[in-house]
């Protein structure tokens, strides 16, 4: 960092507007004159507060912290005025001034300024007020300077991302790899691209192998019930028609992946955000809970063509960790002949963290915000902390939402939490016992 100075008023402080000889010998003998040696503090923890300094001799220093190597934020010489809001207007201990080299300080407090005569406290004030003022020019100046390079790395990270997307879709390899992976089973192709209703339920109802898919499914040590389910009619009622489409979705995505421990805990990480995102979807009014229960199950699927093309060319495995999933996913997901929204929100579904919502698609843009919210949500009831997160964007995402200036923390606790409470006997077992370690 480099050293910068506070506009500093240079003229002696004899020739102050308005002072004559008997008012500075006042100022003088009211006040306290410091002699400083270096290294010594110049505002103490006990001292009083509203204090003001004038460098008479010596230099100061503005230092973030006491380590003899920090290097200076501002520097004060004589003539310099200080006050009490130059030492950062933060908690105590967030910076200190400490004299340069030997030095002498004049000192004051409010109740030493207010003793003097009122030519002489017009004066001191005016003074202030300048300084104040040109204390803000500087401080709108360096807002200005950084918004500017804030705005420039922004847009050199998203230019840099997006250059490492191109060119998927014209890999030979990235293509046969592609082709060779599972195909989605017809009926999960089929469903995805619908929204859940009563005739979507009574569909399943009337395909033997759908009932058997979800009776086994919720039978299954994944969902824990007390009791067997034998009736797919009192599956409908138990889970509802949202519950059972994300049990006929997902198990046609299981059926694509390969059954190992890698895969199984993929399956289960979208399975929850699935769960999540569709009940984001509901609550903040945005987007369609049908399509981001989909989105959130297919959201991880380049996953797969990363694993195969680590097993087909495991010289290769060291590049294939830093492909896009997102892309790749998408481009199995078109492949698939799904609807173009899903694919294309899971080519987009990483923006959120590099850039802002403009960047994306209007048409995707609130799918990409609720799974981005999705995993944001995830990843604190996981136990991680908010600063952990990549929340760089998080606030102009949210204004997409009907939770406009509402934390994450808020959105967490007090909008998503209590909604899948409510709901929480109807999930997998999983996901019940994360919502259970919230409470």
């Amino acid at each position: 960092m480099q050293t910068s100075r506070i506009t500093p008023l240079k003229d002696p402080l004899t020739d102050v507007n308005g002072l004559n000889e008997k008012e500075i010998i006042e100022m003088f003998r009211r006040a306290t004159i410091r002699k400083m040696q270096a290294g010594d503090l110049l505002m103490k923890e006990d001292e009083a507060d509203h204090m003001v300094y004038v460098v008479l001799h010596g230099k100061m220093n503005l230092v973030p912290d006491l380590n003899a190597h920090s290097k200076p934020l501002a520097v004060f010489s004589k003539g310099d005025w200080i006050e009490e809001t130059t030492f950062s207007g933060g908690p105590p201990g967030s910076a200190y001034i400490i004299a340069a080299e030997p030095a002498r300080i004049m000192a004051m407090d409010k109740t030493t300024i207010d003793s003097l005569n009122d030519t002489t406290q017009l004066a001191i004030y005016k003074r202030l007020a300048h300084l104040y003022a040109e204390r803000i020019r500087k401080v709108q100046k360096n807002e200005n300077h950084l918004l500017r390079k804030n705005r420039q790395l922004k847009q050199d990270i998203f230019n840099y991302r997006s250059q490492l997307e191109t060119g998927f879709h014209r890999s030979e390899m990235i293509k046969d790899i592609i082709h060779k992976v599972p195909r989605l089973p017809a009926f999960a192709t089929t469903l995805s691209g619908q929204l859940f209703t009563k005739e979507l339920v009574e569909q399943i109802k009337r395909d033997p192998s759908l009932v058997a898919i979800v009776l086994k499914t919720i039978n299954s040590a994944f969902y824990s019930f007390q009791k067997k389910i034998s009736d797919i009619h009192h599956a409908v009622v138990l889970l509802g028609f949202e519950q059972i489409y994300q049990v006929v979705i997902s198990e046609g995505i299981r059926r694509t992946m390969p059954n190992t421990p890698k895969f199984k805990a993929l399956h289960l990480h979208s399975e929850i955000v699935s769960h999540i995102a569709f009940m984001l979807s509901l609550e903040s009014r945005h987007g369609h809970p049908a399509e981001m229960a989909s989105f959130g199950l297919l959201h991880e699927i380049g996953q797969i063509v990363i694993q195969l093309l680590k097993n087909q060319n495991p010289r290769l495995a060291a590049l294939a960790d830093v492909l896009d999933q997102a892309q790749l996913g998408s481009l199995l997901l078109k492949a698939w002949n799904l609807p173009d929204v899903l694919w294309k929100s899971v080519e987009y579904q990483n923006y959120s963290e590099f850039a802002s919502p403009q960047d994306i698609p209007e048409d995707l843009r609130h799918n990409v915000t609720l799974l981005y919210l999705s995993h944001l949500c995830y990843n604190l009831f996981q136990g991680k902390k908010e600063r952990e997160l990549p929340t760089t964007f998080f606030d102009e995402y949210v204004e997409l939402t009907n939770w406009k200036g509402l934390t994450l923390e808020d959105i967490a606790r007090n909008r998503l939490l209590p909604a899948l409470v409510k709901k929480s006997q109807t999930y997998p077992l999983p996901l019940r016992q994360l919502i259970e370690r919230q409470k």
